[in-house]
């Protein structure tokens, strides 16, 4: 899995999803997705100095998603057994697909990068 350290809340993607984590450079800009604020968090000030993992297509398939990544990343193996089924709650947005138990205790949210939709995706009326 790959963790992204949000300071609004720890999230992941499955690793066999990522093409690549690179700079928020210039390039990804204006196409990069908060995906925290797609789901209701308060969107965070874009820096220079944050990356973007950039997954498979999103539900628009056939071209990358570049996912914003505000704090550190890291790489890491997680038992199955440490993939829970959601609470009632946020099973209501498809980007979260199961909840992460860390070997520490703490939480992230498992992102389902196949269920974003951005902006472009939408059609009006």
């Amino acid at each position: 899995m790959v963790h992204v350290h949000d300071p609004r809340v720890r999230w992941s993607v499955r690793a066999s999803e990522v093409l690549r984590i690179a700079p928020a450079a210039a390039e990804w800009h204006a196409i990069t997705v908060d995906v925290l604020s797609l789901i209701g968090a308060p969107a965070i000030a874009r820096t220079p100095a944050q990356r973007v993992v950039i997954v498979r297509g999103g539900k628009g398939k056939g071209r990358d998603l570049a996912l914003l990544a505000p704090g550190p990343i890291d790489v890491a193996d997680v038992d199955p057994s440490d993939v829970l089924p959601l609470p009632a709650a946020l099973a209501r947005s498809p980007e979260i697909s199961a909840i992460i138990v860390a070997r520490d205790g703490s939480l992230s949210l498992l992102l389902e990068p196949s269920a974003v939709t951005i902006a472009q995706d939408t059609v009006p009326g």
